[in-house]
């Protein structure tokens, strides 16, 4: 109570919602109706971390009205009846006995313009989310090759009777049964097809028989996207006790190598613990010119050499 309606509306929903308002402004029209998202209540019987909870929409039939509550002119109210939308089909591949036939009309390009409000417990998509959707994306692929057939007759004939069964995409991803009767709209000047009206007569239900659920490969998307995020991010988190492990085994290599350096520099050899490198060769000059000197030693030279008592080894 005192809260505004809009903010329980759908985001996706509230152009169509106002719309629809602004429509009642015309004397003319005494109602309207729409199929419209209303958000569901996060109840407390589970917690008190509201926030945390998905934010979740059921999908219901408006109806608006206005009226004076009062006997003074400006005190007007709108009134809206809210009937819940709910599937058509209880269980997987369900023959419809009693479907309500309805009313699917598209350009030649394919892109939809108008669908029943009859239409949404058998596909689950609501009038606003479908409008210049590509009908040809609804269609099963395989049945693609038999409606082009049809189309053809359409172009040729101007109707056709009722087609043969074929598959339609419901909101869940499904695909339900139907049969079509066709009919379209030639512009007598330009000779030229401006609209195919579809009557749609459903004759058997998805597998999934609850068409207002989200499509399955969609959620999977999400799912997968989001463990990316989630890999990235731990990824590029600080480290911390692996970081602390490698920082403690680095500080201990060092102070060893340390240690290691520093015995090394401080110790002084004896003359009888000297190295001395003999190499037998006739010819010295050959290796005079490759002689390297390790700390005053040279294995070209006797080791009795003064500098090789006062240099330490390198």
């Amino acid at each position: 109570i005192g809260r505004s309606f809009i903010d329980f509306v759908h985001p996706r929903d509230r152009n169509t919602f106002a719309s629809q308002i602004i429509g009642l402004a015309v004397p003319k029209i005494v109602n309207s109706t729409m199929a419209c998202r209303i958000r569901r209540y996060r109840g407390l019987s589970t917690g008190f971390c509201v926030k945390d909870r998905v934010v979740t929409f059921m999908p219901f039939l408006l109806k608006f009205t206005f009226k004076n509550i009062t006997e003074e002119e400006n005190d007007i109210y709108l009134v809206i009846k809210a009937a819940p939308l709910l599937s058509a089909f209880k269980i997987p591949n369900e023959v419809a006995a009693k479907a309500v036939p309805f009313v699917i009309r598209h350009t030649p390009n394919g892109h939809l313009e108008y669908i029943d409000p009859e239409s949404v417990p058998y596909l689950g998509y609501l009038p606003q989310d479908v409008t210049e959707k590509d009908i040809l994306q609804l269609y099963h692929p395989e049945d693609l090759e038999y409606l082009q057939q049809v189309y053809e007759a359409i172009v040729k004939e101007g109707a056709v009777p009722r087609s043969k069964p074929y598959r339609m995409m419901a909101q869940n991803g499904n695909y339900l049964r139907l049969e079509t009767e066709w009919s379209s709209f030639i512009n007598p000047w330009s000779k030229r097809l401006e609209f195919v009206i579809g009557k749609h007569h459903i004759i058997e239900g998805p597998v999934n028989p609850d068409v207002f659920q989200s499509p399955t490969n969609d959620a999977d998307k999400a799912k997968a996207q989001k463990l990316r995020a989630n890999i990235i991010k731990i990824m590029n988190e600080v480290l911390t006790k692996p970081a602390e492990i490698a920082k403690q085994q680095m500080t201990k290599r060092c102070q060893d190598l340390a240690n290691f350096m520093e015995s090394l520099m401080e110790y002084q050899p004896k003359i009888d613990e000297e190295l001395r490198l003999e190499i037998q060769d006739h010819d010295n000059s050959y290796y005079e010119r490759d002689s390297v000197m390790l700390g005053g030693i040279s294995p070209h030279h006797d080791y009795d050499s003064k500098s090789s008592i006062a240099t330490p080894l390198s």
